[in-house]
């Protein structure tokens, strides 16, 4: 299975021990390990590119973005930004799902641009402030969690009362292709009798269209979640 990439954003030098924090403990994790990775730009060999083009190219790669956001506000570019707000608004740009985690509680000593952007990313989403590693591991590891079991990667609900996206009208039995015929008929007129053999009623065009109905409100469900939860993972 296809593990996906987790993006850790945070000035190396302030938070270096926090990102390799991070990625021992997912990686580290035997539940985390089977969905993701971390990204760290440290980790990356020399190379002939610009390094804003690499950290903005893997954001757009990226699964996750995850924002440690400390002390120090970084390096400015031309413009005075630095990478890790560049960062955040290319994450935010894309629509990746975004954690934040802050760093502290006094936001008096923070560089005024990092203070800034702490206040920016409140502006748009919910951070957890921390104050240890074992306080970002916990909390990483439920907002990752939750992740997965809304995107269905993780079961929590019985497992009758969860959706199969991948279900097909092959994968029902013959007893609930004729309950629900016998209510399709029953309650929304479906032209398909109760009795209609089992194999002419999944090739039907009738049956072919119910699915397509069924499998365009489900993909219109989970994006309306996924956009709802964008903001604020």
């Amino acid at each position: 299975m296809a593990t996906a990439s987790i993006f850790i954003s945070s000035v190396q030098k302030e938070l270096a021990e926090e990102r390799r924090a991070v990625k021992a403990f997912v990686e580290g994790d035997a539940l985390l390990r089977r969905y993701f990775t971390v990204f760290l730009f440290e980790d990356l060999p020399a190379a002939d590119r610009r390094a804003d083009e690499v950290y903005l190219d893997e954001v757009d790669r990226c699964a996750i973005y995850v924002g440690l956001l400390g002390y120090d506000y970084g390096y400015g570019d031309k413009s005075g930004v630095s990478p890790t707000e560049r960062e955040f608004d290319r994450a935010t740009l894309r629509a990746k799902p975004r954690l934040v985690f802050v760093k502290g509680v006094d936001d008096k000593v923070r560089h005024p641009k990092m203070r800034n952007l702490v206040r920016k990313a409140g502006d748009q989403l919910i951070r957890r402030r921390i104050g240890s590693i074992p306080d970002l591991t916990a909390a990483l590891y439920a907002s990752l969690v939750e992740y997965l079991e809304r995107e269905g990667s993780l079961r929590t609900r019985p497992f009758d009362a969860s959706v199969c996206p991948d279900a097909t009208l092959a994968d029902l039995s013959e007893e609930k292709l004729r309950w629900f015929l016998a209510r399709a008929r029953r309650e929304r007129q479906f032209s398909l009798a109760e009795n209609t053999p089992p194999q002419e009623a999944r090739r039907s065009r009738t049956m072919e269209m119910a699915q397509k109905w069924l499998k365009w409100l489900s993909d219109r469900l989970a994006n309306t979640r996924r956009k709802a939860h964008q903001g604020g993972l």
